[in-house]
């Protein structure tokens, strides 16, 4: 019967076909959250009025793609943060000492 057939219920009402995918733990919360954007914008799609789908996906878009870009800086900076402490703080900066003449770069005047 092939995969499409194992996929419907004993209803018979079909369900939606998935797949299984491998992600870092890390980015765990990050899949998930994208995939319930993209369930929300699907739905606000369909419940949009005539000619407003548009207008209403790009505005939902927009500002939950800013939230979105938000939380995934502050998980890389945040990550960063970590990485840091755990190599132990930064060495202190050494000025070099005073100028020097190197041998041999006297001028030549003419």
């Amino acid at each position: 019967m092939g995969k499409r057939g194992a996929q419907l219920l004993w209803t018979g009402c079909p369900m939606k076909p998935t797949v299984t995918i491998e992600v870092p733990a890390a980015s765990e919360a990050f899949v998930r959250q994208l995939l319930a954007l993209h369930e929300e914008l699907n739905a606000l799609a369909l419940s949009a009025p005539d000619g407003a789908v548009l207008d209403a996906c790009e505005t939902a878009v927009v500002q939950k793609g800013r939230d979105l870009n938000k939380r995934i800086l502050e998980d890389a900076v945040a990550r960063r943060i970590e990485s840091a402490e755990k190599k132990g703080p930064r060495s202190a900066s050494v000025r070099a000492a005073g100028s020097r003449r190197i041998a041999g770069s006297a001028r030549v005047s003419s």
